[in-house]
């Protein structure tokens, strides 16, 4: 019985990401080219790079492609340079003439991925739809022919059905025919002539995606919060989608739905793809902490007092502009300066504004609305509606406190319960921060002192809020930037309107407008200052705040 194959649609294979975010070998990147001109039928989709934590004995492994279509599942195990095998050891030597030693062969690394990932991923969920279908595994040798030289044993573990060598990768239609030949050899194999339909390539693809891509998290965070915070969610791939089909978007979101988070994203695909990438933000807090994820070093992140001086280092503008905080860039200015960083001036370059609709503007930078139309016209638009940093119970009080729409709540991590402290007399709001904090940090399973943060609203509360702190035995200290985002153990303090962009997993608030209860001011202090946390939030206020907070919430709530 033979594998029947079918006919193909005419459309190419969608690569997942669509973009190599790392080249690790000549080959890989040679053979991601020709995936991504297969047409493999509808809904054909190639996952590179995915990462399988849970392997029968390794305790880390990676499949270099899978392959998933309607003519069933195939993984790739990619080699370039020269190969050898010599008394059962394999030798690797790469272009730069350097050999790496294997016992285990290529066809052994590509079955164990396979198996890791069938049993240990797809099984579990998806048993019935792949029952009857072709899947298996084939390695490519992209540097080398299909006989060795003289004196070198032949390849073992090697069935020519499931291996390609270097004339199978002279285009992406020989290869393709490859591709063909090795599902045929596992249908064959396994009598499974079954296909996939597109919505199944669809559901396996998202199921495995967020495995094999994630993005550093902006700052440290509690270990079993910050994992899930630390992958990109359907709706960010779906919007990354969108950025990287136009050459200017304006990206809105509310406080917490990932936008900056995004925003890197999206400076690593433009790096990948060859642009010198210019990411800027007015915070320099935030860019020393967008510093310590390690950015690829062809993206310039700076901070946008530094551009014009860099601009001018330079001698020309940068291929490619991502904007974070955009709404504090909304003046004349700014505009003329981004417009010069950038080839082909706003009008007819490639950037990216992400801001915030609900104006988390800096007091210092208010926005010229003329400006914010200006962007407006240049670009298509698109929003984030999900909230993917701050846990359930923290949007519900942003929501009922300062009235501001922060995307749908994570159904990820539920966090724990805000804690509101009335505090009397604004003299017991120092005091009561101190307990707070205390509570986090005691004990041998408390939080790390890193993982906290306590925002003041004033400048002046700055000083006596470390001395409170120190005088309890916490070490605390005030938000600097740091070198490469170093982070020391220790609580950080800072002005609330100084933390904007920046988040720790536990935050206290020390007071909400100690000069102006007003309810608009509540409304943006409450905004500002509780969106900084991701899992724990406490505030801490004098009695007059306590009901100006509550006359809030009523109006707010009628």
């Amino acid at each position: 019985m033979f594998f029947a194959l079918g006919t193909t649609t005419g459309s190419s294979m969608r690569m997942l990401p669509s973009q190599m975010l790392r080249v690790t070998s000549p080959a890989e990147d040679a053979v991601f080219n020709m995936l991504r001109r297969l047409d493999l039928g509808q809904g054909a989709v190639c996952l590179h790079s995915l990462n399988l934590p849970r392997h029968q004995y390794k305790r880390w492994a990676e499949a270099d492609f899978i392959i998933v279509c309607e003519f069933g599942l195939l993984v790739l195990e990619v080699k370039g340079g020269r190969v050898s095998c010599k008394n059962g050891l394999w030798e690797f030597q790469n272009r730069y003439g350097e050999i790496t030693k294997k016992s285990e062969s290529p066809a052994i690394q590509a079955k164990t991925a396979f198996f890791a990932l069938r049993d240990n991923y797809l099984q579990p969920r998806f048993s019935s739809a792949l029952r009857n279908i072709p899947m298996g595994w084939a390695v490519v040798f992209t540097g080398i022919e299909r006989l060795v030289s003289e004196g070198r044993s032949p390849l073992p573990d090697q069935p020519d059905d499931i291996t390609a060598y270097r004339s199978e990768c002279l285009g992406h239609n020989v290869f393709g025919a490859f591709i063909r030949q090795a599902l045929q050899y596992w249908g064959q194999r396994t009598g499974r002539f079954g296909s996939l339909s597109p919505a199944v390539m669809n559901e396996i693809a998202s199921y495995l995606r967020p495995n094999f891509e994630q993005v550093p998290p902006l700052a440290n965070r509690l270990d079993e919060f910050g994992e899930d915070l630390a992958a990109l969610t359907d709706e960010q791939y779906a919007r990354l989608d969108d950025i990287q089909e136009n050459d200017r978007i304006i990206v809105r979101g509310g406080a917490g739905t990932g936008k900056t988070f995004l925003a890197m994203a999206c400076a690593r695909y433009d790096f990948a793809q060859g642009r010198e990438v210019l990411f800027t933000t007015r915070s320099r807090h935030l860019v020393e902490e967008l510093k310590s994820a390690s950015p690829p070093e062809g993206v310039d992140v700076l901070a946008f007092n530094d551009v014009e001086r860099e601009l001018e280092s330079r001698g020309r503008p940068w291929t490619s502009l991502v904007i974070d905080e955009g709404q504090d860039l909304c003046q004349f200015d700014s505009a003329d300066l981004l417009s010069r960083a950038v080839s082909g001036g706003l009008e007819g370059g490639r950037w990216r504004w992400f801001g915030d609709p609900n104006r988390q503007v800096s007091e210092s930078h208010p926005v010229d609305e003329d400006v914010l139309s200006y962007f407006a016209q240049l670009a298509t638009k698109c929003k984030l509606k999900q909230n993917v940093r701050n846990a359930p119970k923290i949007v519900e009080a942003i929501s009922r406190y300062a009235g501001a729409d922060v995307g749908l709540p994570p159904a990820i991590g539920q966090g724990s319960d805000v804690v509101f402290r009335d505090c009397g007399d604004p003299a017991g709001i120092i005091p009561g921060v101190v307990s707070v904090v205390r509570s986090w940090v005691a004990g041998q399973n408390g939080a790390r002192r890193s993982d906290v943060a306590v925002l003041v609203p004033l400048e002046e509360n700055i000083a006596a809020t470390i001395n409170a702190l120190g005088g309890a035995g916490i070490r605390s200290e005030r938000l600097v930037a740091r070198p490469r985002g170093k982070v020391r153990d220790a609580v950080v303090v800072a002005q609330i309107e100084e933390f904007k962009g920046l988040e720790r997993p536990l935050v206290c608030v020390a007071g909400l407008a100690s000069t102006d209860a007003s309810a608009d001011a509540i409304k943006a202090m409450v905004y500002r200052s509780f969106s900084r946390a991701n899992h724990t939030l406490a505030l801490c206020c004098s009695s007059f705040e306590s009901e100006g907070l509550a006359k809030v919430a009523v109006a707010l709530s009628a």
